[in-house]
């Protein structure tokens, strides 16, 4: 289905005025997307949706120019393209409920994960089918909580579709495995997989601290003559990253290694990586100390933590430096992970 009937705001002006509404309202941008009007002949009147908020001020607009208007509630059909799933969803859920939907969501290949407060999974199917609607080709939706466990999963709750978690996402060409059910995964940093990956030269030996499916590692040796490290102690992760590597052509290497990360740190040989990533937010910077002595002279840590409106860490002591901070994404309401990019110095 390309389009469904919506309760939306409006404003209502007599026939002859329609065109000219439109076209005032269309350049204000106060009209809601995909929409079409609704005639009533009988009463010789159009109903113009608009979009939620806007409806006083159109009415005030549309006087100024010498339309006369009110204001309405009306149903509308309403095209899905750039369309938000809230909007689907407005004349089925009580309005304090739309107000407290998130506005976003995340895409893993065609599963599609939302954070729901608690209160509001008795409408969980109904609005994971709205998500499925206007996300192309999503086959199961999820509401997620907290991660937990060793393995950092999400807690995650099906809202609609069927089958498993299982499925194939792909980041800039490259193919990943991964059940959101099984392994953590934020599809939201594929930016920071690629960025990281373009510093990254031939001959470098990475390693790849809380790897999970390994798209760090996945992307560097799909572009560099490297060997990438991949450290996670999921063995789910690791069997995901085995299929992964199979599915893309690879440059470089990758040694997948399923440990616990204190367990492998103890074990290896200082100065023997360029180059370490460790994606960790909440805990990432207990192991600095740890990364700069398996570091070689003048290699660089990527590391993501997570911060307020600060970043957590403005100075660095005992031979390192801190080359760049960057805020990657908000995580909460004022808190922010953060990228930094720190050189051990020979």
């Amino acid at each position: 289905m390309c389009s469904r009937s919506i309760v939306a705001p409006c404003v209502e002006v007599e026939a002859q005025y329609a065109e000219k509404a439109l076209l005032v309202l269309r350049s204000l941008g106060y009209l809601l997307p995909n929409s079409k009007a609704r005639s009533d002949k009988s009463r010789g009147v159009v109903r113009l949706p608009i979009l939620e908020g806007l409806s006083a001020r159109a009415v005030s607009v549309l006087g100024e120019h010498g339309i006369p208007a009110t204001e309405c509630v009306g149903e509308f059909e309403v095209g899905l393209r750039g369309l938000q799933y809230v909007d689907l969803l407005r004349g089925t859920l009580p309005e304090h409920v739309l107000r407290r939907l998130p506005r976003s969501y995340q895409l893993v290949g065609d599963v599609a994960i939302v954070h729901l407060p608690d209160d509001l999974l008795v409408y969980g199917s109904v609005i994971g089918e709205a998500i499925a609607r206007v996300a192309k080709g999503v086959r199961v939706v999820y509401s997620s909580s907290i991660t937990e466990g060793e393995f950092r999963v999400r807690r995650l709750v099906r809202l609609w579709g069927e089958g498993t978690g299982e499925t194939v996402h792909v980041e800039y060409g490259i193919k990943m495995v991964v059940d959101v059910e099984k392994v953590y995964f934020n599809s939201t940093l594929s930016y920071e997989h690629w960025r990281v990956s373009e510093e990254v030269v031939d001959g470098e030996r990475i390693l790849d601290l809380f790897s999970g499916i390994g798209p760090y590692s996945l992307h560097i040796a799909s572009k560099r003559r490297a060997t990438c490290f991949a450290v996670d102690s999921n063995p789910w992760a690791a069997l995901y990253l085995a299929r992964s590597i199979t599915l893309n052509k690879l440059l470089g290497r990758i040694v997948i290694v399923v440990s616990g990360v204190d367990d492998f740190l103890r074990e290896v040989s200082s100065d023997r990586f360029s180059r370490v990533i460790v994606d960790l937010p909440h805990r990432s910077l207990e192991y600095l100390e740890k990364v700069m002595t398996v570091l070689s002279c003048g290699g660089y840590a990527h590391i993501y933590a997570l911060g307020g409106e600060e970043p957590p860490v403005k100075d660095l002591e005992g031979g390192m430096s801190l080359v760049e901070v960057r805020r990657v994404l908000e995580y909460a309401p004022r808190k922010y992970i953060y990228g930094l990019k720190i050189m051990k110095k020979c």
